[in-house]
């Protein structure tokens, strides 16, 4: 059986870490006395890992402990989740008899930071967009508005063709804080909520490392693992979610799953009725940590040859957004006709932006996406999803 105290033993011993707060450790790394010795923090530094080195983590890990049902939660609270100082974009889940461990790499976080910062500046250009294009007279110059589209445009598109250029770097040597242009929030972000998006994307990537060692893929005996394989059954038949149509291998269904699990955990579906807020975060989280994943080990599109361990991105999001949408149909649209599926149509446009630069970079003669046809087609697929509320309305 899992014990929390010879897990949180044994993941510092394993990557040599001191039992303190992992910022303090990295600051340390970094020979960071200015911030070492400010006042403000000495509290925070002085903070003592219990389930977490992390402050941030040990919160993460509370709120998916209390959205799992109750006789699961001695299994999750014996959990340790640890930052380390690793510098790939990657997380793990390893157990070894009394050890049941999620190591979330620091490389990780730092991957989160920069695409939660593109996100954010494509999300402040499409809103641009749409302002200029619903002010658009058909007697305007139609060359100085396609001159002014083109501007914000590139507002939206430059991160991510820098982020573009930068991800074999990181895929070789670990992601470090980036250039500027993937650091500046845009004017209308505050830091609160960039943050929030952050802490969701690592939170749906604590959550998928959770689901393993709930699932029994770790390398252990779990009696409750087969009962809670039954209930993911249950609520993905209600969801009107089957997995097993996908051409992937044993691995690779493992992976499906606990991306499945990780979103029931995070919407907070088995133990409550899904809110508005709490769907918003689980999109958020799992699409943007899938994407990050995607875009610097290139894992667009895969096979389910024996070697690989994952499904592709095409794959993971296919699955993650039926079930999302799933947990959608029975919220309510907002007063400005704002809800869930709007949301994702959102990020639909960020990950295609994304792939069609990848594909730009990777594929010879290969036609980009100019901003006058995303503005297009983000438009159409407004339509669409006002009409996909309709019916979801009509329907409950």
């Amino acid at each position: 059986m899992i014990n929390l105290e010879q897990s949180r033993k044994t993941f510092h011993e394993v990557r040599n870490l001191p039992l303190q707060n992992f910022w303090k450790t990295l600051f340390q790394a970094q020979g960071r006395a200015d911030v070492l010795g400010d006042p403000r923090y000495k509290e925070y530094f002085a903070w003592v890992p219990n389930r977490s080195n992390c402050p941030e983590i040990e919160e993460l890990m509370r709120g998916l402990t209390e959205s799992i049902p109750e006789e699961w939660r001695a299994r999750g609270r014996n959990i340790f989740a640890g930052r380390s100082l690793r510098v790939q974009a990657n997380a793990e889940a390893w157990q070894s008899g009394e050890v049941g461990v999620i190591e979330l790499y620091y490389g990780f976080t730092s991957a989160s930071m920069i695409y939660m910062v593109l996100y954010c500046k494509y999300f402040e250009m499409i809103s641009t967009l749409g302002s200029v294009m619903l002010d658009y007279a058909e007697d305007d110059d139609t060359e100085i508005i396609l001159m002014l589209l083109q501007e914000i445009g590139n507002e939206g598109f430059e991160p991510i063709l820098t982020a573009n250029n930068e991800r074999k770097i990181w895929r070789a040597k670990g992601v470090f804080p980036a250039h500027q242009l993937l650091r500046e929030l845009p004017a209308s972000r505050d830091e609160d909520s960039y943050h929030a998006g952050v802490r969701s994307i690592e939170e749906f990537t604590l959550a998928h490392e959770y689901s393993h060692h709930l699932l029994g893929h770790t390398n252990d005996e779990y009696p409750r693992s087969r009962y809670i394989n039954g209930r993911l059954d249950s609520e993905l038949a209600e969801l009107g979610v089957d997995l097993t149509t996908y051409d992937i291998n044993l691995a690779q269904a493992d992976e499906l799953r606990a991306d499945a699990l990780a979103l029931l955990i995070m919407s907070g579906k088995l133990v409550m009725t899904p809110t508005g807020p709490t769907v918003y975060r689980a999109m958020n989280g799992a699409i943007l940590g899938l994407t990050v994943l995607a875009h610097i080990y290139d894992a667009w599109v895969g096979s389910n040859e024996p070697k690989e361990t994952h499904p592709d991105f095409l794959t993971r999001y296919d699955a993650a957004t039926k079930l999302l949408k799933g947990m959608s149909k029975d919220i309510p649209a907002g007063p400005h006709q704002e809800h869930p599926l709007d949301f994702m149509s959102h990020l639909a446009g960020f990950v295609t932006l994304i792939i069609d630069r990848w594909l730009g970079s990777e594929v010879t003669d290969h036609e980009e996406i100019s901003v006058l046809s995303l503005t297009s087609w983000l438009f159409e697929r407004r339509a669409e999803v006002l009409e996909e509320i309709k019916g979801l309305r009509a329907s409950t």
